[in-house]
């Protein structure tokens, strides 16, 4: 049993544990808490927004859980409307577990991350607070205006690629690189990605080939592939790793990390393919029993405007490769402007998510 192995098999019950909603016993490892005091101002500009002169009336400050940008958008956010906020950094599994550890007692106000089918899953038990019409609405663009839910359970504010194909040119030649998802699948080479129970774009990823192939194609896929040779990482960070090594030879890899290694100079090229790359959806989703509406909907404002999303798609991190779902906005030049992305329905996203995550755990633990 491999290393890889023996983790999955430790962390099959505790996600089988969630997944089956009988109640986190144990809440997730805390993240990095970036907490902010009233008054406290950015390094840089506050995303083209006047600052407040007044503090806002608040019992406590806002509590935000997230995955990218959270830290950094914190203090902006305080900056630029004068709400005290803290902020919590999770992996996208961290931020589930921990938010369904803290059904009885919620300790959030706002979480923002990749995945709508996940955060829909929150909504249909009644988790979100819904009805919201946020002004930000009208800045939308028409893709992000086709991707906002009606209930307004959550808001998006933007759009990356979970996984394009990213291989090692030390290891595959330009003219034997694979094209398509299906090429990408068939190589005889190995191959690997991140895993769907802990990276956040990781269940995008694995949702939109069981979206696009039909379940039972899907299952048959990835049952061949794990026969060929696949490997599995729990976040995108390690998956980089093991391609520039050589240790896989190509990867279905998150966008971020497949242009960072490209520009950084690692024998990586990427692919991005006609048929499109798994979309992972950006989110912002209220708490429906926040003593904080007022202010939590002022972040929700705030991230749908223009200024806060291009702030964040300038920035010199790799979190910045993203599309933009406000209009006027600008994504990094790096990127293919032609991208296009397979996105499931947030629904079939949230009604499949337990099955897809358990059958795929139950393969790698084998």
């Amino acid at each position: 049993m491999t290393r890889i192995q023996q983790w999955r098999k430790g962390l099959v019950p505790a996600l089988t544990l969630s997944l089956m909603l009988a109640g986190c016993g144990g809440a997730a490892q805390p993240g990095t808490n970036a907490s902010t005091g009233a008054g406290t101002s950015g390094e840089n500009a506050s995303a083209g927004t006047e600052q407040t002169s007044a503090q806002p009336e608040q019992q406590k400050p806002l509590m935000l859980y997230g995955n990218d940008f959270v830290d950094f958008i914190a203090p902006k956010f305080q900056e630029a409307t004068g709400y005290a906020i803290e902020a919590v950094h999770y992996g996208g599994g961290e931020a589930l577990a921990k938010i369904e550890a803290e059904r009885g007692n919620p300790q959030w106000d706002i979480v923002m991350m990749d995945g709508h089918g996940s955060i829909r899953g929150l909504a249909e038990r009644n988790f979100l607070h819904t009805g919201y019409e946020a002004k930000g609405e009208a800045l939308l663009s028409t893709y992000g205006q086709e991707v906002m839910p009606e209930d307004r359970a959550y808001y998006p504010i933007g759009i990356h690629a979970s996984a394009v194909i990213a291989y090692n040119t030390d290891v595959i030649a330009p003219e034997n690189a694979p094209a398509t998802w299906e090429e990408f699948f068939a190589l005889e080479e190995r191959v690997g990605h991140a895993d769907p129970a802990v990276a956040a774009p990781a269940y995008p990823l694995v949702s939109a080939f069981f979206y696009k192939w039909g379940m039972e194609e899907a299952q048959q896929v990835y049952s061949d592939r794990f026969k060929q040779g696949f490997s599995i990482y729990p976040k995108n960070g390690p998956v980089g790793n093991a391609l520039v090594s050589g240790e896989i030879a190509a990867a279905a890899l998150q966008e971020h990390n497949a242009y960072s290694l490209k520009m950084d100079g690692s024998p990586v090229e990427v692919i991005w393919p006609e048929e499109g790359a798994p979309g992972s959806l950006r989110v912002v989703a209220i708490s429906k029993d926040t003593a904080n509406l007022e202010a939590a909907q002022a972040f929700v404002e705030f991230m749908m405007k223009p200024e806060t999303q291009n702030l964040l798609s300038s920035l010199e991190s790799n979190d910045s490769f993203f599309t933009p779902l406000a209009e006027g906005t600008t994504s990094r030049p790096e990127r293919n402007p032609n991208g296009t992305f397979i996105l499931p329905p947030d629904r079939w996203a949230a009604e499949h998510e337990s099955e897809i995550k358990t059958w795929f755990a139950d393969q790698n633990v084998q």
